[in-house]
């Protein structure tokens, strides 16, 4: 939740390189105040606007982790992709809860849009591997975090800047044997406030579920105790997603086609106290077990429509940590690699939102692997 308030599990916006300015957008009318299905005929019924769906994890750290999410789903007019509110929540078997509220906002033909996350959690963790030192881990953390970002077309093309802000308040606690350790690391968390700025140039041509186009994100938070944190220091993230169609639908039963998309994605630091530094984010890894001072990815994720409805989805990435690691280590590609691969089954919920789920297993080196019921693609 820290490094980043736009994780929502999908992509920014569908790109409008002629969109017109916002005070031409026009009204939404009664035909567009919510996400309607496709109308089959003259008396096809309006789909409705509230979306449920569960959600699943399994991995070292949470353990069996299921929950649900509820949202709205409604265009806030007429050629502005679907709006989002909504709430997730979930419990795990090592008896650690979560919730979040958030909202991802369009308007404006696309020109203006927000994204808000208010989230609370209390982690039981339950690490096999331990800032990878080969030790079982038991410790209790408790966060507390709201996120908001806002961003608005200042260039045709798909060009947009904007702001956003973060303030979290994270702590770790373990038993007595372990706490001076975690103490000494300075691994005991940390309350932050944070401000920053965003560029980004988008071309995809949906914004959930895209088939071509880019998505190129360069923005930073700057903690700083005058906005009532703990601790000052800044952090650097890009973010660059290629999406490449394979031309023609693979089954008569669907009209998509198939999918090639590729991350590559750095997060770094400076004079961040441990428990900012940058974490492993590829599937299969605990957030929060591989912790460094800069890290970046590349992930490259194959999306494979079947039917309407249902569709095969297949990914591999790998990751490098570089700098030095949470035990004050120099740490490099050359000696810090973390490959990542998977397989899954995706299901599309609402078409006409490009709204998904996605079923997969993921496997790490070592004995990391995850099976996830995700919402949507990771990027």
């Amino acid at each position: 939740m820290l490094m980043c308030v736009s994780c929502f599990g999908a992509p920014a916006l569908l790109a409008q390189e002629d969109a017109q300015p916002a005070d031409e957008a026009p009204l939404g009318d009664a035909e567009n105040d919510s996400v309607r299905e496709p109308q089959a005929g003259p008396n096809a019924e309006a789909r409705k606007p509230w979306l449920i769906t569960p959600t699943l994890s399994a991995d070292p750290k949470l353990g069996a982790n299921v929950g649900a999410l509820i949202a709205y789903v409604k265009r806030l007019d007429a050629n502005s992709t679907p709006s989002m509110l909504g709430l997730s929540v979930s419990y795990s078997d090592t008896d650690s809860s979560t919730g979040a509220l958030f909202g991802q906002l369009y308007w404006g033909q696309d020109t203006r849009r927000m994204t808000l996350l208010l989230a609370s959690a209390e982690v039981n963790n339950e690490y096999d591997d331990f800032l990878n030192q080969g030790t079982a881990v038991e410790t209790q953390d408790s966060v507390q975090s709201f996120a908001a970002r806002y961003m608005q077309q200042f260039r045709k093309g798909g060009w947009f800047a904007g702001v956003q802000g973060v303030s979290t308040n994270y702590a770790v606690g373990a038993d007595d044997s372990l706490q001076g350790v975690i103490d000494q690391i300075g691994l005991s968390g940390f309350d932050a406030t944070g401000l920053g700025l965003i560029l980004q140039h988008d071309t995809m041509d949906n914004q959930r579920d895209p088939g071509a186009g880019h998505l190129f994100t360069l923005h930073n938070i700057a903690y700083r105790k005058t906005f009532g944190g703990e601790s000052s220091f800044d952090v650097g993230l890009l973010d660059l997603s290629w999406y490449h169609s394979l031309g023609k639908a693979w089954s008569t039963r669907t009209a998509r086609a198939p999918v090639i998309a590729v991350q590559m994605t750095a997060r770094v630091t400076d004079n961040a106290p441990p428990s900012g530094f940058s974490s492993v984010t590829l599937p299969s890894y605990t957030r929060g077990n591989y912790l460094s001072q800069h890290y970046s990815h590349l992930l490259i994720d194959g999306r494979f429509p079947i039917t309407k409805k249902f569709g095969l989805v297949a990914f591999g990435g790998v990751g490098c940590q570089f700098g030095v690691d949470i035990l004050n280590r120099d740490v490099s590609c050359n000696d810090a690699l973390f490959p990542a691969f998977g397989a899954g089954v995706s299901y599309m919920l609402k078409e006409e939102a490009s709204l998904l789920i996605r079923l997969e297993f993921a496997k790490g080196k070592s004995d990391n692997e995850a099976v996830y019921l995700r919402f949507g693609h990771s990027f």
